[in-house]
């Protein structure tokens, strides 16, 4: 039976969609399926309802998956609620009319493709090859059965049909490819002679008038940032915790009830051996019956379990190790094995089980025993355990008193002063934010909100995590204003300097071009200006030793024609300017090594295109659904 899915995990349904399906997995996490009556919908697409806890489920889901993937880099605005519950419901949406369409298109997923699928995902797998024990560890790590993990699975390999059904489309000819490829290697010969900017710049003085007349024209450049400063308090997880007493008797029933649930696991858990009896193509089912009865009856007459497993199991993979399965939990093979299991006392034999692999004959080996703990080792676990589910209730009900009382009070006084907070006060900041509790964006957004920043109001509980949230309100407003010239004349100075410098060099330069295009010698021109023309031939678009912003104006320009060579010219960082000299531009030839880029850029490139052809396909599905989002009317 295992033998078979893996022979056939081998092909290349596989490897196509393996990849992506466990990719999707790990980032989105897998939703529940059915809709639920007994939960309000938050959406409807097409007359199909997407629950509340669909949507609770899967923000919770993409709050762990951003949180393990940015660890401390994490904006914790990324987390807020609101943002959340939008991105995800969108996602939702989109979801369910992709699985309505591929319905439409009668688009299916085989049982066989899914134990492909199941058997090469490298998360079920050790040493290389599918592990039954590891994929039922982490199937309840997702928070899901094995039937509810295979249904999420058949879903996603459905989107993955339907996106490669439309993305895979698209292609990029060989032309085109020999075309980009001509241009990425084109190289062209130029010529360049430098004017250096820091002697002009250092001649220029502006007067007070321009000065005068900079500041007046250019005010909004010189207006002091909006500002503010905030009190704050904030309620934390960690300051309730150290209120919290945990009492003996508390203790112990947590520990007896661990015990207890100890106990239960343990006994869920057996080793297993089984026999496989096939009917079908092999067999029918009265002839398989017989057979799993005659072996039965020679195991109870004395023969040894692992001897008739090897001679009458159908299993190629578990006969030739006497039927051992291993250790197996509840959820694998179905009710019927697990009920067997469960009753089956160890070393007995069970009557056939039929199953949907066909008649399994078992024997419990052995049950794993469970190691109990004593009390003064599990003390500090519990302690810190019945803390935090104190402490989550305690803090739930605090920031909701806290959410009233501030936003009855006319300051922070009074909130401060019931829950036993402390008033602190921020930097200031602008609303772009700053430094401290303002490097969150929700800090400022509430700060510089209209019944903050205006009417004087505290502001909303903000949560900044999961384990603190804060109040605020505004302490000092400061208005953005107009700078006095004083204070920004050496700024002006510097600009005025750099911007008649650079007009002083491109008149200079542009007299320069007229000459050259008039027919005087380079050589000449270079010496009258104090120049040093510098050459490069066949240049390519990365030369080395050539200033960047040189090349992209070299390669932005036209070819020269009947001109003999075209100028043109290009501020450099420290703002000299390049006075360039196009003469000649050569089409790419192939390298070694560009016929395997290209094709890894046509392969890009194709990617790109179908990925945006989806989203169109997309666009399309969406235009056309009757799409109601309800949780915009709560």
């Amino acid at each position: 039976m295992l033998q078979l899915m893996r022979d056939k995990a081998k092909s290349w349904v596989t490897f196509v969609i393996v990849g992506i399906i466990a990719f999707m997995m790990a980032i989105t996490g897998l939703e529940t399926l059915g809709p639920n009556p007994n939960n309000p919908d938050v959406a409807s697409v097409n007359g199909e309802e997407i629950t509340r806890a669909e949507l609770a489920q899967s923000v919770d889901q993409q709050r762990r998956a951003l949180i393990q993937q940015m660890g401390e880099q994490l904006d914790p605005a990324m987390l807020d609620d609101k943002v959340l519950n939008q991105t995800v419901l969108d996602r939702l949406v989109e979801r369910q009319l992709l699985l309505q369409d591929a319905q439409n298109s009668k688009m299916e997923v085989g049982k066989e493709a899914l134990d492909q699928i199941i058997v090469s995902l490298p998360q079920f797998q050790q040493d290389g090859v599918f592990n039954q024990d590891r994929f039922q560890m982490m199937v309840r790590s997702y928070g899901m059965s094995p039937l509810q993990f295979r249904d999420s699975l058949k879903q996603n390999a459905l989107l993955m049909q339907l996106n490669a059904g439309v993305a895979d489309t698209e292609f990029v000819t060989l032309q085109e490819m020999q075309r980009l490829n001509a241009l990425q290697n084109q190289t062209r010969d130029l010529n360049w002679a430098l004017l250096p900017v820091a002697e002009v710049r250092d001649r220029i003085q502006p007067s007070d008038k321009a000065i005068q007349s900079y500041y007046d024209e250019h005010q909004d450049r010189f207006m002091s940032p909006e500002q503010v400063v905030v009190q704050y308090i904030e309620l934390t997880k960690a300051d309730l915790a150290k209120q919290i007493e945990v009492s003996e008797d508390d203790v112990k029933a947590e520990y007896e009830a661990r015990i207890e649930q100890l106990k239960d696991q343990a006994s869920a858990k057996a080793k297993v051996s089984a026999i496989l009896i096939e009917s079908g193509s092999k067999r029918s089912g009265d002839e398989a019956m017989a057979r799993a009865k005659e072996a039965i009856a020679k195991i109870r007459k004395g023969a040894a379990f692992a001897d008739i497993a090897k001679t009458y199991s159908d299993d190629p993979v578990t006969s030739g190790k006497g039927g051992d399965l291993g250790t197996v939990e509840p959820g694998f093979l179905g009710d019927a094995f697990d009920e067997a299991v469960a009753s089956l006392p160890v070393n007995q034999v069970s009557e056939p089980i039929q199953t949907k692999y066909g008649l399994q004959v078992i024997k419990v080996t052995s049950r794993e025993a469970v190691k109990l703990p004593s009390l003064e080792a599990l003390r500090e676990e519990i302690e810190k355990s019945l803390k935090q589910n104190e402490v989550d209730d305690l803090y739930l009900q605090q920031t909701r008193q806290l959410a009233d009382t501030s936003f009855e009070a006319a300051d922070l006084v009074q909130p401060a002063e019931q829950f036993g907070l402390t008033i602190k006060t921020s930097e200031a900041f602008g609303r772009e934010g700053g430094a401290g509790v303002a490097s969150d964006a929700r800090i400022a957004n509430a700060a510089f909100s209209d019944d903050v920043l205006n009417l004087g109001a505290n502001s909303e509980l903000i949560e900044l995590t999961p384990e603190s949230s804060v109040v605020l309100r505004v302490k000092t407003h400061m208005k953005s204003e107009l700078m006095p010239l004083a204070d920004v004349k050496s700024r002006i100075v510097s600009q005025l300097k750099i911007e008649q410098a650079e007009q002083q060099l491109q008149e200079k330069a542009q007299g320069l071009i007229k000459r050259l295009e008039s027919g005087a010698d380079k050589a000449v021109i270079a010496k009258d200006a104090g120049l040093e023309w510098h050459e490069a031939n066949k240049a390519g678009r990365a030369q080395a030793a050539i200033p960047a912003q040189l090349l992209r104006k070299a390669f932005a320009m036209p070819h020269p024609g009947d001109k003999g060579v075209a100028y043109d010219t290009a501020v450099l960082p420290n703002g000299d300017l390049a006075l360039i000299g196009l003469s000649a531009i050569y089409p790419g030839e192939q390298k070694e090594g560009d016929e395997q880029r290209l094709q890894a850029l046509a392969q890009f490139l194709s990617s790109g295109n179908g990925q945006t052809a989806f989203n169109e396909y997309l666009r399309g599905l969406k235009d056309n659904a009757k799409i109601k989002i309800k949780l915009k009317e709560e």
